[in-house]
């Protein structure tokens, strides 16, 4: 019996250390509007069929024409993302040369019902394949 107790120890022990049934999605999209290119990743993690936790980073690159607002596009990305920290997220928005880097943080584990559903995350919050769908219908390449 001890046996068997040890050995059903390293078999969970195992699952534990692997991350038996923690599967991972990367969706990205390249999107090119009047002055500017942006380019999207979204990282997803789930567990157990279950979003666990979102990482979505956003790089708008600028033309030269657009380069002088950059500070003014900052500001008001800065605000257009603030929903996401107000409801449990992490936002960073930043400059370098004549991109803005906006990266996003959501652990869902820690986030209430309602914060979810301000943030609109109905549609992304089930399965891998469920979110990939909805996704791709985005436009997003999603592996």
């Amino acid at each position: 019996m001890k046996k068997f107790v040890m050995a059903l120890a390293v078999v969970v022990m195992m699952f534990v250390l692997t991350g038996c049934g923690t599967e991972k999605l990367t969706c990205t999209q390249t999107s090119k509007e009047t002055g500017m290119t942006m380019n999207q990743k979204i990282d997803a993690t789930f567990v157990n069929n279950e979003v666990t936790d979102l990482n979505i980073k956003l790089d708008v690159k600028l033309d030269d024409s657009y380069a002088s607002y950059i500070d003014t596009m900052k500001d008001m990305l800065e605000k257009q993302y603030k929903t996401y920290s107000d409801n449990g997220g992490k936002v960073d928005v930043t400059t370098e040369d004549k991109i803005i880097h906006i990266n996003i943080f959501m652990d869902a584990k820690k986030m209430t019902d309602k914060q979810k559903k301000a943030l609109d995350m109905t549609d992304v919050y089930g399965t891998k394949k469920a979110t990939a769908k909805e996704l791709e219908k985005q436009g997003f390449t999603c592996k």
